[in-house]
């Protein structure tokens, strides 16, 4: 490599897709309308022959019908034809191929928000930890997602939706159900499908016992689209149905790459406004591989597109790791080693995808997982967080993931390496995203502790994992769970009191070995520093009711009420230090933490 080349530079030349069908051909399109539209008014204004019309999703704010006619018309002309009819028409888009054609905003305003009426959820069993050794290696620390269960729970109460394109072995794993998405007979031949449900949620092996997989109890539907090249309209109505369905996280973990189009966008809108009651549906894809060379080029392509599903900001794109936590790379047979997976702008995390355990086998086998197999595990992940905070909106969840991250080292050349360009780019921008792996590696447990209380989020930034986990499973803390998942939401958006925490907490870090030191600090001046943020979390305006009732139970205690004040917050400072010293020497957790809220402990 020159020595000019910099550190984000890499050869970033995705292949060119296949062509846009720009000639006239017989009418296979999608119209999509802002209201329902009745079926001979369409049909007139269209006034072609042999048309035939197929409802292919009729709930607002999607309405589609996909129309078919032997004619020669394309779709902007059919697009002229219903405007000039009257029809509300939002667009016309082509069913067979992709279109980066850009849709009108969709208005969702006014729309029900979606909810898993009749999707079951799964209650939480008692779990133990398996052993993160030989093929479980990626649940584990080293290169894995770090999975304690005592942090993570199981995916209890979440619903998880995979889009794939192949049933086969679908019988072996716990399904809410198998919705056909434009497809009578889906084929069953690989069980791709399956393996991505097997490693995110579970399966039954050969011998009948259950492999579980990140997120045990999450529950699972399969959504089957037809296979590639046949149209655009699979993965767009499968997301949107899965989404109406009540789907907190979807999986889509097949060959997507050149179906974006309007409905696709449409579809993403759905999702990020409409999805878990209005708080965002969380949608994963893998980041792919194109190990061939673009015109010009002596090296693997291996770049993801930006016009890709996988592109799309609405979408989490997920890279594959390797044993060690860095970008997974493997040994040809000739002994050179080779990465499986595209590199881009897009990348968001990486998970791991080198070879892990096989869901079916009943001994120990390894299975080569990739990309699709790491966006598998991501999306367990994401449905452990979502167990942990059921509330959290989707941009919390990727704050929450992306801020709690192991960062794999940097890449050095390696003279096994097939072709060192493949593994450029070796540096990370200042924010932390390299081409190769995103942000960092999910850690699971980190993620969970963050999502779950306000103190462990705080302390997981500063680096305090261990101090973070003993808090989380300690046996009391002083306020309710409820305002504790609150909390965490609520000060992921203000940076200000993010700060005020911190400071309490590492004003903490520094007094618990040496409580001499608080006292240096004036009387009662910890206690000042956490009515601030105990006061503006319940001054906020969009603090509900039930949460500003605790918190201002906390500040009364604080403060006082008619007299005592100065007194009451002597009392908290003395009650802080004893609770950081057993903080930051529990190893494990923290089993008598002090009811620091408690109004029976201050005097009157």
């Amino acid at each position: 490599m020159t020595g000019s080349r910099h550190d984000w530079d890499f050869p970033y030349e995705p292949l060119a897709g296949p062509p846009c069908g720009d000639a006239p051909e017989p009418v296979d399109a999608v119209v999509a309308t802002s209201r329902p539209v009745d079926r001979s008014a369409l049909e007139g204004a269209l006034g072609l022959p042999e048309v035939d019309l197929e409802m292919l999703l009729d709930r607002a704010p999607l309405h589609w019908v996909r129309v078919r006619s032997p004619a020669i018309l394309t779709p902007e002309a059919m697009a002229d034809k219903l405007i000039r009819a009257g029809i509300p028409l939002r667009y016309a888009t082509p069913a067979r191929h992709g279109s980066m054609a850009i849709a009108p905003r969709l208005e969702t305003s006014r729309t029900m928000v979606a909810r898993p009426d009749d999707w079951r959820s799964v209650r939480a069993r008692a779990y133990v930890d398996a052993p993160a050794v030989g093929a479980r290696w990626f649940i584990g620390d080293a290169g894995g997602v770090c999975i304690d269960r005592r942090l993570c729970g199981t995916g209890a109460g979440t619903h998880l939706a995979v889009i794939d394109d192949d049933v086969a072995d679908l019988e072996r794993l716990d399904l809410d159900g198998l919705v056909r998405v434009g497809i009578d007979n889906p084929p069953s031949g690989v069980g791709h499908c399956a393996l991505m449900i097997g490693w995110a949620v579970g399966a039954r092996g050969e011998d009948g016992k259950r492999y579980d997989g990140i997120a045990p109890d999450a529950s699972v539907r399969a959504y089957c689209i037809a296979k590639p090249g046949t149209d655009v309209v699979g993965l767009p109505l499968a997301i949107a149905r899965s989404v109406f369905d009540g789907a907190d996280v979807i999986l889509c973990a097949t060959h997507v790459e050149g179906t974006t189009c309007p409905m696709l966008d449409d579809a993403l809108d759905v999702a990020a406004r409409l999805g878990r009651k209005g708080r965002g549906t969380v949608v994963v894809l893998p980041t792919g591989r194109e190990t061939s060379s673009p015109a010009g080029s002596l090296h693997a392509s291996l770049s993801l597109g930006l016009g890709d599903p996988a592109s799309d900001p609405r979408v989490h794109c997920v890279a594959p790791g390797g044993r060690h936590g860095g970008w997974f790379l493997w040994r040809s047979a000739t002994g050179k080693l080779r990465p499986f997976s595209n590199r881009g702008p897009a990348v968001r995390w990486l998970a791991p995808g080198d070879d892990i355990a096989h869901p079916f086998s009943a001994r120990e086998r390894f299975f080569h997982a990739e990309s699709s197999g790491a966006s598998a595990i991501a999306a367990g992940v994401i449905a452990l967080v979502l167990g942990c905070n059921p509330r959290l909106r989707a941009r919390d969840v990727h704050a929450l993931l992306t801020r709690t991250v192991d960062r794999p080292q940097s890449s050095v050349p390696d003279p096994d390496l097939a072709d060192p360009a493949d593994v450029l780019p070796f540096g990370e921008d200042r924010d932390g995203h390299n081409a190769k792996c995103g942000y960092g590696r999910l850690n699971a447990s980190r993620a969970c502790a963050a999502a779950r209380d306000p103190l462990a989020l705080e302390l997981v930034a500063m680096g305090e994992d261990e101090a973070a986990s003993a808090w989380c499973v300690g046996d009391v803390r002083p306020y309710s769970v409820r305002l504790a998942r609150w909390a965490v939401r609520a000060i992921l958006s203000r940076p200000d009191v993010e700060h005020a925490a911190r400071v309490v907490l590492r004003h903490g870090r520094l007094i618990a070995s040496r409580s001499a030191r608080a006292t240096a600090h004036g009387r009662g001046a910890l206690a000042l520093r956490v009515a601030f943020i105990v006061r503006e979390l319940a001054a906020a305006p969009s603090t509900p009711v039930g949460m500003q009732a605790e918190l201002n139970r906390m500040l009364t205690t604080l403060t006082g009420a008619g007299g005592g004040g100065e007194a009451r917050q002597i009392a908290f400072d003395s009650a802080a230090v004893d609770f950081f010293a057993r903080l930051w020497s529990s190893r494990p957790p923290v089993k008598t933490t002090p009811e620091l809220f408690s109004t029976s402990r201050f005097p009157a």
